[in-house]
């Protein structure tokens, strides 16, 4: 049986706390090792992390020990949100969790997966997510149920049911958010012409497109996932994710670099996800990244396939900063954001093999 370096951790939405009355990963129990029902498993213990949902509270392992994945999730609840317990008692699919966290491993092994997440959310949703430095997916979204306090519980947690605490979101808001798509981030090599109003591919004699080149690509989702993408080594490669609400794009021409900071509004970005993948019935997409700092023009579009025309995501829909060399060069009209709130998405810039060759054969 392989085992593998993990830690559990649990993730709160921060203004929806939770008090976890039992929580439990089991898994198949170890060779070797005498069977012990009483001590079996993983404590699950809910802590508020304030980086968000799907995050955990620090990545300080101090100590390492190695266990199988888990195939069983054993979970009660108490939402102080909307005041109500949730139980859920289901298998988990220990085979596939380990055939995602191999390939990560295999594919990038800078990037492994180092902690297997267990998230609650008021109206009884579970969420489980695998996650490493630069990468977290969505392995496993639950409904728990409604069920009454125990004799135990009651004294202890009795007030919870009379709380007027309600959450900000509604069930819908909650299950869209959790919604998985299949789609890709595509940077278009073209620039704005204000002569024909219209996006044009670069003619291939232009000084900026020929030492054009994309760096990275990191954005943030609504279901509690990110994903780091340098260069251009899994640039094209389709995914399953959720929708973004955070997308930087660094890129640079030459010696000159460029960082583009998109915060795109919750309900907007579900409405314009929605509408393509249901209303128009699209399977995947090319989430396309239009940037022209030349010109301050910049534009996120959906494209079902390469000859379909792009499905606009308006300009309106998102606040955009742009850095140039690490000065501000551009800000969207309707920008609001506080200083600073940006530069925690700054991450070094790491250079892959390629890049380093290229550098080499400069010198």
């Amino acid at each position: 049986m392989k085992t593998f370096i993990y830690r559990p951790f649990n993730s709160i939405i921060e203004y929806c706390p939770v008090v976890i009355s039992k929580g439990k990963l089991f898994f198949e129990q170890l060779e070797g090792v005498e069977e012990d029902p009483s001590n079996q498993g993983l404590t699950i213990v809910a802590s508020t992390c304030n980086d968000g949902w799907g995050y955990i509270k620090n990545f300080d392992i101090k100590t390492v020990e190695a266990w199988p994945m888990p195939n069983r999730l054993l979970l009660r609840f108490l939402s102080k949100a909307d005041g109500l317990c949730y139980e859920v008692d289901t298998p988990l699919d220990a085979k596939r969790a380990e055939e995602l966290w191999l390939a990560q491993e295999k594919g990038y092994p800078q990037d492994s997966f180092k902690s297997y997440i267990v998230g609650t959310t008021p109206y009884g949703g579970v969420a489980i997510w695998l996650q490493g430095a630069t990468r977290s997916i969505l392995f496993q979204w639950i409904h728990a149920n409604e069920v009454e306090l125990n004799e135990i519980e009651l004294p202890r947690y009795g007030w919870i049911r009379e709380t007027e605490s309600m959450p900000f979101f509604s069930r819908k808001e909650l299950e869209d958010n959790m919604q998985q798509f299949y789609y890709r981030y595509v940077a278009l090599e073209e620039h704005w012409d204000w002569e024909r109003m219209a996006w044009v591919e670069y003619e291939d004699n232009d000084p900026y497109y020929d030492d054009l080149d994309l760096d990275s690509v990191e954005d943030h989702r609504s279901d509690g996932t990110f994903n780091y993408i340098r260069g251009d080594e899994s640039q094209l490669k389709y995914h399953t994710a959720g929708k973004p609400h955070r997308i930087t794009v660094r890129w640079h021409a030459g010696n000159t670099e460029y960082l583009a900071h998109f915060w795109i509004l919750g309900f907007m970005i579900r409405k314009f996800f929605n509408t393509f993948f249901h209303e128009q019935v699209h399977d995947k997409a090319d989430f396309l990244l239009r940037l022209d700092p030349e010109n301050n023009a910049y534009q996120l579009a959906l494209r079902a396939d390469q000859q379909s025309k792009p499905y606009i995501i308006p300009f309106f829909s998102y606040q955009l900063i742009v850095f140039k060399d690490g000065i501000e060069h551009y800000v969207s009209k309707n920008y609001q954001l506080e200083d600073g709130q940006w530069s925690w998405l700054w991450r070094e810039k790491e250079e892959t093999p390629e890049a380093e060759q290229k550098d080499n054969k400069q010198q």
